[in-house]
């Protein structure tokens, strides 16, 4: 596993549609909750309208009281669209702000991501950040590459 910061860099506006859920990183864990939705959302995002490419986001939208893995906080796995058209009744919208964002890279099983995690936290806290799969079906493989993105001023 390795761990890069690429750059910082600008973002446009990123308009997604999928599914969201509110829980502790702990219940995650427990659960598989955000890897059950994912995979929910790669068997039924041709459904969505205006779908852009392939991969599949996931969006951390922390509580302004902190951080712990058992406090809740909003997970939103999507898939980005050029425009929001019909929307599946069981989905929902987000749109991420463009703005400049840091880039970290994880490379390697996506079940040793907390070590990355754990360098980014000593970087800098934040209200949200993005992570990015290009292909849900090699996260456990030692090449796969997870993109992370955390909001910068």
């Amino acid at each position: 596993m390795t761990t890069s910061q690429v750059e910082i860099l600008e973002k446009d506006e990123i308009r997604l549609v999928g599914f969201s859920v509110k829980e502790s990183l702990n219940n995650i864990l427990a659960n598989r909750t955000v890897g059950i939705l994912r995979e929910d959302l790669d068997e039924r995002k041709n459904e969505v309208e205006n779908r852009e490419g392939d991969g599949i986001y996931l969006i951390q939208l922390y509580s302004a009281g902190g951080w712990t893995p058992d406090t809740p906080f909003e997970n939103i796995i999507a898939v980005k669209v050029s425009s929001f058209g019909e929307i599946p009744s069981d989905m929902i919208t987000h749109v991420v702000p463009a703005g400049r964002y840091a880039k970290f890279v994880h490379v390697g099983l996506e079940s040793e991501i907390s070590n990355t995690y754990e360098r980014i936290n000593n970087y800098a806290l934040r209200p949200f950040d993005i992570e990015y799969w290009e292909d849900i079906h090699s996260l456990e493989t030692q090449d796969s590459e997870i993109d992370i993105y955390i909001p910068v001023e």
